[in-house]
């Protein structure tokens, strides 16, 4: 049989595969972009109020993102990933409103999508290959944006003023709209088929009363509530790395271009990296491996933020503003090598963030509707996070207290999510209903258990189930 073949269609490493091929393809070159600082533009204030609208609408739709999942299937993906294309698009006009609308429709876009792939990464794989799925996904999505940063970076290496020209922005509205086609490939987690023979889901599709409910249970879960502070850090520091560091005025376009370009290679790094360290059975159970990768991502983290603060001191809002273009610091400059090392190593930190926060809710359900849910949790408090951290720069808060406010939060998120990483169960025991067949099962590690005539009690891991026919 076919079913031993690592990269069979309907296996969920191609799948995962297909899915980062997709985000390789419209976030991952969306993500080249912001990377520029300001969308390329020299001027951040209208892409700082687009990623306002982004984030708000964004935050709404991770919420409804799961149940649209769960009710209509993956094909969500393809109308979301088109809203990348307008949004881009949007650039091509001297519009600010427009590009401000277009912002608003990407954050239902993004919701849907991102929703739809933390679904597909988190359940489809055996618990012993979570962190490779990570890995997997999220190397080839980063790809994209190292890929999508190499572009500008080569037709603006001569041009040393603060402005993409128009093909880069073409450039990558051909390739977004490629990557909305690709998601016609996606088989229906009902047909894809573990290495063990085991189907990933069972389910029929779902309801909006059945769904609503389990949104409103999500914020009754202590370990999502307890890991909130997480979720609100692992994208608040993109605006300051995308908006203050690189795109704060300090950089000329060509340094810009170049720290993005590294930024997104590291994460390419990171992602491997840690994906491996979080399957390494060697370093002993799941609990134990969620407490030394937890414990890498802090020490990662105040590292590199203390670093930063040296390099901080370098520019202010005003500074940086009042300085031409022609004396903005360059890849020629002094002292440049050590600035573009802390911005890649950004990238770094944060694969491993996020991959350590995909992995530890990877722990709790091998559930394709249970995944979609956190994912869109996750989504949904990023992305109100991000809405005030975008605010936050508008307003032109001074940039060392911006460093310091994303410090603390990150710093707190990552400790508290150690309380957490202690209840990690070495194998996730769970009860799953809305089946094809009909009732309830009991799953454990992802495979039904057959539930016996009258009373059946599961203990393991730290977790009890009790279901009653």
């Amino acid at each position: 049989m076919g079913i031993s073949l690592p990269f069979r269609y309907n296996s969920p490493t191609f799948q995962v595969f297909l899915v980062g091929f997709i985000c390789f393809c419209c976030p991952g070159m969306y993500n080249a972009l912001t990377g520029m600082g300001g969308g390329g533009k020299s001027s951040t204030e209208a892409v700082n109020n687009a990623n306002t609208a982004l984030s708000i609408t964004f935050t709404v739709c991770s919420l409804l993102g799961a149940p649209v999942y769960n009710i209509f299937g993956h094909r969500v993906i393809i109308p979301a990933a088109l809203t990348y294309v307008l949004f881009v698009g949007s650039f091509l006009s001297d519009s600010d409103g427009f590009t401000i609308a277009a912002g608003a429709i990407l954050g239902i876009g993004a919701g849907f999508l991102w929703t739809a792939q933390a679904g597909i990464m988190m359940s489809y794989p055996n618990e012993n290959e979570k962190g490779k799925a990570f890995s997997i996904f999220w190397m080839v999505f980063n790809l994209g944006a190292a890929i999508g940063a190499a572009i500008p970076l080569a037709n603006n290496w001569s041009n040393t003023t603060s402005n993409v020209n128009i093909g880069t922005y073409i450039g990558f509205m051909v390739l977004m709209t490629f990557g909305a086609a690709l998601a016609l490939g996606l088989s229906p987690p009902s047909k894809v088929v573990r290495n063990d023979g085991t189907h990933v889901s069972l389910h029929k599709f779902s309801n909006w009363k059945r769904e609503s409910l389990e949104v409103i249970k999500l914020f009754m879960n202590w370990r999502m509530l307890i890991l909130i502070p997480l979720f609100a850090g692992s994208n608040w520091f993109y605006t300051y790395q995308f908006q203050v560091y690189n795109g704060g005025g300090y950089f000329n376009l060509r340094a810009r271009g170049l720290n993005n370009m590294m930024y997104w290679l590291f994460q390419i790094i990171g992602a491997g990296f840690f994906g491996w360290l979080l399957d390494l059975k060697g370093l002993g159970t799941r609990r134990r491996r969620a407490l030394i990768g937890n414990t890498v991502v802090l020490i990662t983290a105040i590292a590199l933020w203390i670093g930063c603060i040296f390099i901080q001191k370098n520019f202010t809002y005003e500074s940086a503003q009042s300085t031409p273009d022609s004396q903005k610091t360059d890849v020629y400059s002094p002292g440049y090598a050590g600035m573009l090392i802390e911005y890649a190593l950004f990238g770094f930190m944060d694969s491993i963030y996020q991959g350590f926060a995909y992995w530890l809710m990877g722990t709790m359900t091998n559930d394709t509707e249970r995944a979609a849910r956190y994912g869109g949790f996750y989504k949904t408090i990023q992305n109100a996070f991000v809405a005030i951290a975008a605010q936050v720069d508008v307003i032109h808060t001074p940039y060392m207290t911006q460093l310091i406010v994303v410090f603390v939060l990150n710093v707190v998120g990552i400790l508290l999510a150690y309380v957490v990483c202690f209840t990690v169960p070495d194998v996730t025991i769970e009860e799953i209903d809305n089946l094809q067949t009909g009732g309830k099962e009991i799953t454990v590690g992802g495979h039904i258990e057959t539930v016996e005539d009258g009373k059946r009690e599961i203990i393991g891991a730290g977790e009890k189930f009790e279901t009653v026919q």
